[in-house]
């Protein structure tokens, strides 16, 4: 049969296959494998993942940014802000779910603040205002010592003031004693009367001496002048104490209650500390005015002391008795020594 003669594949010889293998080399036959059925599909896909289609290039990479929350709330936030107040400037305005279309809009005008911070307690100009008074009532002590070098004036120079009076309803009274001389001195209404003490005849003067007068005391103009230290325990009782700033300029004259119009140097440091009590009453004060060679010698120095008592309280200040005779040889604070010499 012509359909069992095959071809060996090894030695190309003509059997039958039938009847076994190759008659002339012996191979056994084999019969063809079935051809492959075709792929209808496409070649890389047929392929994909073996070595004979590439694997294809990785997606780039590309950074996620994260998301700004706070952004998004802000905008959110000022979205939600916008729609309320338009919303409430509507119903204010009548147009969304008003009771009365037609009522007029109102605007509550917001308290003034001042843009100025007070860096000073009140107490400060409670204690100012006081001292300022001209009809302070109040009994004062003063004790006032004054030296000048000799490397001023070739001699050493010494003065000692002390007062003790009262000031009430713009009028003075009080003893005044300089360089061992004691006199009364009054200022009633204007009219000044002094004597000199124990047993001398009233006098009355043109004016008053101003370094004798008293009110307004210090000559303290502005907050400016002070500073609050802290707060102390004078006397058994709770008291504010200042001390003068750089603004302060003292007639050191006045603080003094001495003529030193005629001193050849002036103080180059000036200090008051002053206590006063939480309601602005002084109660006590002293004064410094120095200055000092290179070489740290005190050319001139100035201490005085002050106390106050009875304050707000008024005192009956009156002229002398209608017996009083006038002396004309008496001149208020003629004992006070020169600071000249003569």
């Amino acid at each position: 049969m012509t359909e069992n003669w095959v071809r060996c594949g090894r030695c190309h010889e003509v059997f039958d296959s039938e009847t076994g293998p190759c008659v002339k080399c012996g191979t056994p036959y084999e019969p063809p494998a079935a051809a492959p059925k075709p792929y209808d599909g496409l070649y890389a896909d047929r392929y994909a993942g073996t070595a004979f289609v590439p694997a294809p290039d990785p997606p780039p990479v590309v950074p996620v940014r994260a998301r700004n929350n706070a952004a998004l709330f802000i905008g959110a936030g000022a979205v939600l802000i916008v729609s309320a107040l338009v919303i409430g400037m509507l119903f204010e305005l009548g147009a969304v779910g008003s009771a009365s279309p037609t009522a007029a809009a109102y605007v509550v005008p917001a308290a003034p603040t001042s843009s100025t911070t007070p860096t000073l307690p009140p107490t400060i100009a409670m204690t100012l205002q006081q001292l300022s008074d001209l009809k302070l009532s109040a009994h004062i002590t003063v004790d006032s010592n004054i030296q000048l070098s000799s490397k001023v004036l070739g001699k050493s120079e010494s003065i000692v003031v002390t007062f003790d009076g009262e000031v009430s309803g713009g009028n003075q009274w009080g003893d005044l004693q300089a360089a061992g001389v004691k006199e009364e001195m009054r200022l009633v209404n204007g009219q000044i009367y002094t004597r000199i003490l124990p047993t001398g005849k009233w006098s009355l003067l043109a004016e008053m001496p101003a370094y004798l007068v008293i009110c307004p005391v210090f000559g303290l103009a502005s907050t400016k002048d002070l500073q609050l230290v802290g707060q102390e325990m004078k006397n058994g009782q709770v008291v504010n104490h200042f001390q003068s700033t750089g603004w302060w300029t003292p007639d050191i004259s006045r603080v003094s209650m001495a003529d030193l119009s005629s001193l050849p140097i002036k103080p180059d440091v000036s200090v008051l500390d002053l206590w006063a009590t939480p309601d602005g009453a002084p109660v006590a004060a002293t004064f410094s005015g120095t200055n000092s060679a290179t070489d740290g010698t005190r050319l001139l120095d100035i201490e005085v002391t002050y106390t106050f008592s009875d304050v707000g309280v008024p005192q009956a200040i009156d002229a002398p008795g209608p017996g009083w005779s006038p002396s004309p040889s008496i001149r208020i604070g003629g004992a006070t020594p020169s600071p000249s010499g003569h």
